[in-house]
């Protein structure tokens, strides 16, 4: 029902490095994915089920006097530049409280991350996005610098339809993996978000409006590269009315749209004006004071319909 677009390949995705020059060129973007993403990032220290962990700061400490300096950082991918910014740093004591909890000792949102700790086992847990690694690091009484490879980069999606293009608030996107337990990994982004992830091939699905308007392909994320998915939507807008003798609006009817075999599309429509439906041919039923009322009608990408049903 659509059509993805790729540079040199027709027909899917058009996927543009925005850093095409350099090798590993830096992502320049604002810090972390979309907040208001439904991503699952589970922490690297809780198994499924188990019970939330304490959130205390205290760190465990084996006792010494003596404080270490430990600095981390994180590059895109091997031999790349720096990880500059959409950084999460967390550091836990490796050894669980009397409760099972691993302690929650550091944190912050900067690039690179510098601590003072005791000597000591700790788990470092970094995420850009989706991206994340683990690492467990042992400090005793000498500076410790740790360089972690992500081997990330970053998707931003825009869609059109016809040759227009689509407002943000009526796309949205669904990242899942390409293997085979196809699990989600982000729901609901919006034209024009970055979302980060680890490098690799990942299917999207494209949604425009609410009813059956979806493209879906597959793109690759670069390791360091910010990489723009255009979509092109083959569907279009339509407004439906039921209008009486007089020629008046029936606003109190209630509405479905089905396909000309019969399968229902949208079984209760809460809005009449611009709705958006793949290029095809439809049913509109309208059904009013015990009695039904449709009319045939064609959607056409790109375009606007009017589709108005009569009382008699």
């Amino acid at each position: 029902m659509g059509i993805l677009l790729v540079r040199a390949l027709a027909a899917v995705f058009l996927v543009l490095p925005v850093f095409a020059a350099p090798a590993f060129a830096q992502v320049g973007v604002p810090s972390l994915a979309p907040q208001d993403l439904q991503m699952s990032i589970p922490s690297p220290l809780e198994a499924p089920g188990a019970p939330p962990r304490s959130q205390t700061l205290a760190p465990f400490s084996p006792g010494s006097q003596t404080k270490t300096v430990l600095s981390l950082s994180a590059l895109f991918a091997e031999g790349g530049p720096e990880i500059e910014s959409g950084m999460r740093w967390r550091i836990f004591a490796d050894q669980p409280d009397y409760n099972g909890n691993h302690a929650l000792v550091f944190e912050t949102n900067d690039a690179k991350a510098f601590v003072t700790l005791d000597p000591g086992g700790y788990i470092v847990h970094v995420a850009y996005g989706i991206a994340a690694d683990t690492r467990h690091i042992v400090l005793g009484t000498e500076a410790v610098s740790e360089e972690i490879v992500l081997n990330a980069g970053a998707l931003r999606f825009t869609g059109t339809s016809g040759k227009q293009p689509l407002p943000a608030d009526a796309l949205s996107f669904d990242i899942h993996r390409t293997d085979a337990t196809g699990e989600q990994l982000v729901s609901h982004a919006k034209a024009g978000q970055i979302v980060r992830l680890n490098a690799g091939l990942y299917q999207i699905t494209s949604t425009y409006g609410k009813a059956n308007a979806k493209v879906q392909s597959e793109v690759r994320v670069e390791p360091g590269k910010l990489t723009d998915a255009a979509v092109l939507h083959k569907a279009g807008r339509v407004d439906l009315r039921l209008l009486g003798t007089s020629g008046t609006e029936v606003s109190d009817a209630t509405w479905s749209i089905l396909t000309p075999g019969g399968d229902i599309i949208v079984e209760t429509l809460e809005e009449l004006s611009g709705v958006v439906l793949a290029e095809g041919d439809y049913t509109a039923v309208a059904r009013y004071e015990g009695k039904i009322y449709q009319k045939e009608f064609e959607v056409v990408a790109g375009r606007a319909a009017q589709v108005d049903l009569t009382l008699n």
